[in-house]
C-alpha cells in the first residue's frame, strides 16, 4: 500500500509516464507496470493539474470553480481516483 493521501498531500505526475491527449481525453502508458490508461475529461483536467506538484485541497478548489459538484462528492470522488493512481504508481505523492 502506498502513501495515505489526505487533503494536506501535495501530489504530482511521475516522470516515467507517458501520456498523451486524444479528444480532451487522456491516454497515457507507465512504461514501470508495462499498462495503458485511459482518462475521462475530468480524470485529464486532474491530470494536467498534477504537470506540477499540487495539493489535494487546491485541487478540489479547482475542480468545484469549474464543475457543478458539491464538496463532499468531490472531495471523495478525486481521494478514491488519486489513491488508484497511486496504487499504480501514475502519481508521487508527498505530505
Amino acid at each position: 500500500m502506498g502513501t495515505e493521501i489526505t487533503m494536506d498531500s501535495i501530489i504530482s505526475q511521475i516522470e516515467e509516464i507517458v501520456a498523451s491527449e486524444i479528444d480532451g481525453e487522456t491516454v497515457m502508458m507507465s512504461i514501470e507496470n508495462g499498462e495503458y490508461y485511459g482518462l475521462d475529461l475530468v480524470g485529464s483536467e486532474i491530470w494536467k493539474h498534477l504537470g506540477s506538484p499540487f495539493k489535494v485541497a487546491d485541487l478540489i478548489d479547482a475542480l468545484l470553480a469549474k464543475y457543478d459538484i458539491d464538496r463532499e462528492t468531490c472531495k471523495k470522488d478525486v481521494l478514491v481516483f488519486l489513491n488508484e493512481l497511486s496504487g499504480n504508481k501514475i502519481i508521487q505523492v508527498k505530505n
